[in-house]
């Protein structure tokens, strides 16, 4: 899938993404700093992924881990530094949630600064750092 947006392209071919630029963006987060790249490329293989191009440069990343059926979680949501602030954190979970495979099922994800990204698609907060999202049958 596709959705254009300004001079961005969003994509869920994770055959295209490139593994180093999403190990150097997670190794900027408080979430994966540690991981090492043969991890994040098995992470990429086994999960519904989405790359933030801008022309060919991989500027955003995020992952969904799900069996679709009864609930998907969202991962390792990450946009570039000099690319934050146009919008694609917003767009980003906007795709996710527009993917047939997770339009009726519960999501969750974890967060413990973006709060209010996540609160303005239905998530709600469980506590202080985990948020759900109930299906919009």
């Amino acid at each position: 899938m596709k959705w254009e947006f300004g001079e961005y392209t969003f994509d869920t071919d994770k055959s295209i993404i490139p593994v180093d630029r999403v190990k150097e963006f997670l190794s900027k987060s408080y979430w994966a700093a540690d991981r090492t790249v043969e991890q994040i490329k098995k992470s990429v293989e086994g999960s519904f992924c989405y790359g933030v191009y801008n022309g060919k440069e991989l500027v955003g990343f995020a992952r969904v881990v799900s069996g679709y059926a009864t609930m998907f979680y969202v991962c390792d949501v990450y946009i570039h530094e000099s690319h934050r602030k146009n919008g694609l954190g917003k767009k980003l979970i906007k795709c996710i949630l527009e993917t047939e495979e997770f339009k009726n099922i519960k999501g969750i994800l974890a967060t413990n600064d973006a709060h209010g990204l996540y609160e303005r698609f239905g998530f709600k907060r469980v506590n202080s750092r985990y948020m759900a999202r109930t299906p919009q049958i």
